[in-house]
């Protein structure tokens, strides 16, 4: 069965218009301003669970133009000298969000090995909607200069696991960079404090989101927050 379409955004609704458990298609995520966002939900193999999926290169403009700007505010209190995007879904984010800030350019990491990097600038990198892939994340060595020294904001889609998110800050610090935090329009769950407290105790106090999102599990007729 394919995914149901996003649904566009509604606003000011009113409390017997907002749906509840059990969800079906879509779980709503209230992101301030009396506006709510319904994002699909996609069960995860092999299990009884359910993630909230944003898949930032699939929503509306509009979508993408309302979570940018409500980032762009929550990155302002970090006073960034530069925006590191990490692939693939926080790359339109983080260009977005530097646009926002009126700053010349960004930095994109990926996850693609060109012939012209350093394999010591690079980690490994693991997340939840790519169980089991191996794959690296990269600076380009040309845009070392842009990070060293830098008071650097990170910004991605969704810290879930923190894989992604860890990854990003040990890379950064190897490329000389002062990582002041990181911002996501979403955060699931609790478990990514653990890994980023691994990289320094403060770290989860350090990122800032515009709205939590749950783990979903199957029930009767849907799916309901744990």
């Amino acid at each position: 069965m394919s995914r149901p379409a996003y649904h566009a955004f509604l606003t000011n609704l009113a409390p017997a218009l907002v749906p509840c458990a059990p969800y079906r298609d879509y779980y709503p995520v209230p992101i301030g301003d009396g506006v709510q966002l319904n994002l699909p939900i996609e069960p995860l193999p092999g299990t009884e669970e359910a993630i909230v999926l944003l898949m930032s290169n699939q929503t509306p403009f509009v979508v993408e133009q309302a979570l940018s700007s409500r980032l762009a505010a929550l990155a302002v209190p970090f006073a960034p000298q530069v925006i590191v995007g990490v692939p693939t879904m926080g790359l339109d984010y983080a260009r977005q969000v530097a646009s926002l800030l009126a700053f010349p350019h960004y930095v994109a990491f990926g996850n693609s090995r060109k012939f012209w990097y350093d394999d010591a600038l690079s980690v490994p990198i693991s997340s939840i909607t790519s169980p089991g892939a191996k794959k690296r994340l990269y600076l380009d060595p040309s845009l070392l200069d842009r990070v060293r020294g830098q008071r650097a904001l990170i910004v991605d889609d969704v810290v879930a696991t923190g894989g992604s998110a860890s990854a990003a800050i040990t890379l950064l610090n190897l490329a000389g960079a002062l990582v002041v935090g990181l911002v996501a329009p979403f955060v699931e769950g609790t478990d990514w404090k653990a890994l980023l407290r691994g990289i320094e105790p403060t770290w989860p106090e350090r990122v800032r989101t515009i709205a939590p999102i749950p783990r979903l599990h199957r029930c009767d007729g849907g799916w309901t927050e744990a």
